[in-house]
């Protein structure tokens, strides 16, 4: 019983239908995970693209937030400043208002002194002035 050349073209046939079918399999599979590599590559280009570009956007704010702390930071020294010089200039507008307005204490002593002794004359003038009236009562009677 041999192999008749039908046979044998139906088992060619067969094997290679069988052979292209595995080839083309192979083909295609490659093809579908080149695919998958290249839109995988592709995706994570992208999705890092735009995560590079969110973190340059949120240091841009970040810098812009940080001159704008900065210059208020530098507007609250500025604003301490001018405070400090209004209330030197009002202390030495104190100063030269109590220095014109109050006595010294050496002055003020040697007031009270002179105004001690100008008590003590007068008393001493009202006595004066007592005794006489009292001699001119005491000489008419």
């Amino acid at each position: 019983m041999g192999a008749t050349g039908f046979q044998w073209a139906a088992l060619i046939l067969g094997v290679l239908g069988f052979g292209v079918t595995w080839t083309m399999g192979v083909v295609g599979l490659t093809r579908a995970v080149e695919n998958i590599k290249q839109d995988t590559t592709e995706k994570v280009a992208a999705a890092s693209k735009a995560f590079t570009a969110q973190i340059e956007a949120l240091r841009g704010e970040f810098v812009s937030e940080q001159k704008a702390q900065d210059h208020n930071f530098g507007e609250v020294g500025s604003a301490m400043r001018q405070y400090i010089a209004n209330v030197e200039k009002e202390m030495h507008e104190i100063e030269i208002w109590g220095r014109d307005n109050f006595v010294l204490k050496d002055d003020f002593v040697k007031a009270t002194d002179r105004l001690e002794a100008a008590i003590i004359n007068m008393a001493a003038d009202i006595k004066t002035d007592l005794r006489g009236l009292t001699s001119k009562i005491d000489a008419k009677h």
